[in-house]
């Protein structure tokens, strides 16, 4: 249609005309501008994790677990919620540990994440953390912790899991506390309100805290623990 044809169209003609021969650039470029506005927004919004707790084996959800770190929030004074996040995820199940083939199976998934530093501390039953300690999940606390905060740990004579490995470079055999029972904290004593608003405990059994060695974030791994059972 040349342009004399065009101008004697009404608007109505016209926009039916633009819409019947240029309807896929337009939508392309409806999506185009709605994927902008997503991407922009999302990085105006994005806020780093600057702690993320994982508990394997708890009995509460991700959702209920996270009362859990409302009390930590206020005790981390470095913390700003409105530029930061700190995280729980309760939905870890060492049964599924098991599950998958290889390098796919949860068990490699979960160490992988403690690798990369993804997690950043970890509450779990005692057999849990000894599995995941024999693939050195976890960090050398006495290495992790400030030397005065280790020893006040060992003088209060708190209950702490050793690991040993043997360094397949050297044959060297290290022995080192991966992890801290806590099950005595007045947090974790304080137990949960589950959906039918009875008191519950976090974990039908003793309970430890363990850190990642790749953590990115151990000043607030360190600052969790003092917040449990240091004050």
């Amino acid at each position: 249609m040349n342009n004399e044809k065009f101008k004697e169209l009404n608007n109505k003609q016209k926009l039916q005309y633009i819409w019947d021969y240029y309807k896929i650039p337009i939508i392309i470029a409806i999506i185009l501008i709605f994927a902008i506005i997503s991407f922009v927004r999302n990085r105006l919004e994005y806020k780093p994790t600057v702690f993320n707790l994982v508990m394997i084996d708890s009995n509460v959800t991700e959702l209920i677990a996270e009362s859990l770190l409302d009390g930590f929030a206020d005790y981390c004074e470095d913390f700003d919620p409105d530029t930061q996040q700190i995280s729980l995820h309760a939905d870890y199940d060492s049964s599924t540990f098991n599950q998958g083939i290889g390098i796919y199976s949860n068990r490699q998934k979960i160490l992988a994440e403690y690798s990369v530093g993804t997690i950043d501390a970890t509450i779990a039953p005692k057999d849990v953390i000894e599995e995941l300690a024999e693939s050195q999940a976890f960090g050398d606390l006495s290495e992790i912790l400030p030397k005065a905060m280790m020893d006040e740990i060992i003088s209060k004579g708190y209950d702490i899991i050793h690991v040993s490995y043997e360094d397949p470079a050297t044959g060297e055999v290290h022995d080192f506390p991966a992890a801290i029972n806590i099950s005595e904290s007045l947090e974790i004593q304080k137990g949960f309100t589950d959906i039918n608003g009875k008191i519950s405990p976090y974990f039908n059994e003793d309970c430890y805290y363990a850190i990642s060695p790749n953590s990115s974030y151990l000043e607030h791994d360190i600052l969790f623990l003092e917040y449990l059972i240091m004050r």
